[in-house]
């Protein structure tokens, strides 16, 4: 990523946390671009000081979750920030964080609503669909070296995925990871770390590829990475087809009422 100058983040982010106080009391400004909807929204909206910023609304809780999230837990929103921050302190990139807000009523004890605002980063994309790229296998190399530098910095994804790990363009080239909140740290663990692959990719060709270009990076034996990466790959599908399954069972009598 861009490392933003301490005088021009400053700035920005002074202006971020005004953005997020306006965009709790009379919503979206009419420059905001909408990214990505889904469960959660994801807006790209300029800044006056020059710089882009991605705010992201999180999903508006239920009562229960609104409970949780407001006096047992901590919100996405601040998770997301927190961990970002942690993220670039062990020179893991990460778009700079700005500011993050959160609504709550009941005297605080409820959430409900949340925002993370950070920087960001036009000439990051995503990596989907690896195996029809023709620097494929640069990539990959070059992702298993990365797999191996959060492994040695104890750095899990939880959510480490092809639209989650972005490749960057500009003139440092590498990688750069978004959708933060769910990060652990201090992970010592080689079997929790195995579940990265299982959705970074679900061609099992390319999960093979890149458990050997992990293995390579970490000085492990490549025919063991390979088979341990398949497995967990094979468990997450198939864990997904019995949901899907569960799911239309439950569905398909609906239809026939």
């Amino acid at each position: 990523m861009k490392f933003l100058k301490d005088d021009r983040l400053e700035a920005a982010q002074k202006e971020a946390e005004a953005l997020c106080q306006r965009i709790l009391a009379s919503g979206l400004p009419a420059d905001a671009e909408l990214i990505y909807s889904g469960r959660n929204r994801l807006y790209a909206i300029p800044l006056k000081c020059g710089v882009s910023a991605n705010v992201k609304v999180f999903k508006q809780p239920g009562a229960l979750r609104g409970i949780i999230y407001g006096a047992l837990a901590r919100p996405k929103s601040l998770k997301s920030f927190v961990n970002a921050e942690k993220l670039l302190s062990l020179e893991i990139s990460t778009p700079a964080p700005l500011a993050h807000l959160e609504e709550r009523v009941w005297k605080g004890i409820r959430l409900t609503r949340s925002l993370y605002v950070c920087v960001h980063d036009a000439e990051a994309e995503e990596i989907r669909c690896w195996e029809l790229r023709e620097d494929r296998d640069e990539l990959v190399e070059a992702l298993g070296r990365e797999m191996a530098r959060l492994t040695a910095a104890g750095v899990l994804f939880r959510d480490f995925s092809p639209g989650n790990v972005l490749l960057k363009r500009d003139s440092g080239g590498g990688f750069t990871f978004v959708d933060v909140n769910r990060t652990d740290f201090n992970v010592r663990s080689g079997r929790r770390m195995m579940t990265m692959f299982r959705r970074i990719n679900i061609v099992p060709e390319e999960t093979a590829r890149l458990a050997r270009a992990y293995a390579r990076a970490l000085g492990e034996d490549e025919a063991a990475m390979e088979a341990a990466a398949l497995k967990v790959l094979r468990r997450f599908l198939w864990k997904k087809d019995v949901f899907l399954a569960t799911l239309k069972k439950l569905i398909k009598p609906l239809h026939r009422k």
